[in-house]
C-alpha cells in the first residue's frame, strides 16, 4: 500500500465516508491532541491570558456549541465539501476556532476598556451560538426519541450521585472536588447517552474503537460506564498528583477531560431526538 492509499483508507475515508475510528486515526489523534495541549499552553501565554476555573466556565457554552455543530451534518443540512467539516475530527478544529475567534475580540474590547470582564460577553457568545445552531434544528428537523435526553441525564445524574456519595463515605478527597466531580458527571453523561441509543433505543453502533470492541465482547453498552470509570479515576488521580503545581496545564487537562465526556454524549444525545427513526 503507497501512502496515498494508506492516507485515504485510514484518515480521509473516514471522513467522508462517515465510518468513524479506525485504530491508525485514533492513535493518530491522541498524538495531535497531546500536541495540541502544549500549542494551547503557548498561545495562553502569548495572550497573557491565565488558565483557570473562570476562563473554563466562560469557554463551557463553546463544549456544547461545538457538539452540537456537529449534528448539522447528522441531520444532512450540509452538503460535502462544506458538511466535512463537521464530521470529527475536523469539527472540533471548527469549533476550536470559533472558540478563539470569540475569544480574541473578548480580550480585545476588554483591553481597549470598552468593558471591564472579557469573561461575561465570552460566555454569552457561546450561548449565542448554542442558541442559533438548536433553533436551525428546531425549525428544519423533526423531533424522533423526545424522551431521550430525560432518560440520558437521569441516568448520568444517578451514577454520578452514587459514585460522589461512595468517594465520600471512603474519603477519596480528589474525587470530590467540584471540577473533578463535574468531570465524573460529564463522562457519566457520554456513557449515559451510548447506553440510551444503543440498549435502549436501538439502531445506533458505537464508533470508537476500544468501546466497540467491548461492547461487543459484553454485548451491552452498559459496560461504558466502567470504561469511563477505569479511565476517568486513574487520569484525575495523576492531574491531582503531578500537575496540581503547573497551573495552566493543571486547569487544561481539567478542561480537555470535560469536552471529552460532554462533547460525545451532548452529539450522541441530540442525534437521538433530531436524527433517529
Amino acid at each position: 500500500m503507497d501512502i496515498g492509499s494508506f492516507v485515504g483508507r485510514y484518515y480521509i475515508d473516514p471522513i467522508v465516508y462517515n465510518e468513524g475510528y479506525n485504530a491508525v486515526n485514533t492513535l493518530t489523534y491522541a498524538i495531535i491532541l497531546g500536541i495540541s495541549l502544549f500549542a494551547i499552553l503557548k498561545l495562553m501565554a502569548f495572550l497573557k491570558l491565565k488558565v483557570d476555573e473562570r476562563l473554563i466556565m466562560a469557554t463551557s457554552p463553546f463544549i456544547i456549541l461545538g457538539a452540537s455543530l456537529r449534528n448539522l451534518e447528522d441531520v444532512h443540512l450540509l452538503s460535502p465539501p462544506l458538511s466535512y467539516m463537521f464530521i470529527t475530527p475536523l469539527v472540533y478544529v471548527l469549533a476550536f476556532l470559533i472558540t478563539l475567534l470569540a475569544l480574541l475580540v473578548c480580550l480585545y474590547l476588554e483591553r481597549s476598556g470598552m468593558i471591564g470582564d472579557y469573561s461575561k460577553p465570552f460566555f454569552w457568545a457561546g450561548i449565542a451560538g448554542i442558541i442559533l445552531v438548536f433553533a436551525a434544528l428546531l425549525l428544519t428537523q423533526p423531533i424522533s426519541v423526545w424522551w431521550a435526553p430525560i432518560v440520558v441525564v437521569s441516568l448520568a445524574f444517578t451514577f454520578t450521585g452514587a459514585i460522589y456519595l461512595l468517594v465520600r463515605h471512603f474519603k477519596i478527597g480528589f474525587l470530590t472536588m467540584p471540577m473533578n466531580v463535574a468531570i465524573l458527571g460529564a463522562h457519566m453523561f457520554d456513557a449515559s447517552s451510548t447506553f440510551t441509543a444503543i440498549d435502549i433505543v436501538g439502531g445506533f453502533a458505537e464508533k470508537h474503537v476500544v468501546p466497540v470492541f467491548f461492547i461487543g465482547m459484553f454485548n451491552t453498552a452498559f459496560i461504558m460506564y466502567a470504561l469511563k470509570l477505569a479511565v476517568f479515576i486513574p487520569v484525575v488521580y495523576l492531574i491531582e498528583r503531578y500537575f496540581v503545581e503547573e497551573k495552566d496545564l493543571y486547569y487544561v487537562l481539567k478542561f480537555v477531560l470535560l469536552v471529552l465526556g460532554f462533547g460525545p454524549g451532548i452529539r450522541n444525545t441530540l442525534e437521538l431526538v433530531f436524527v433517529h427513526s
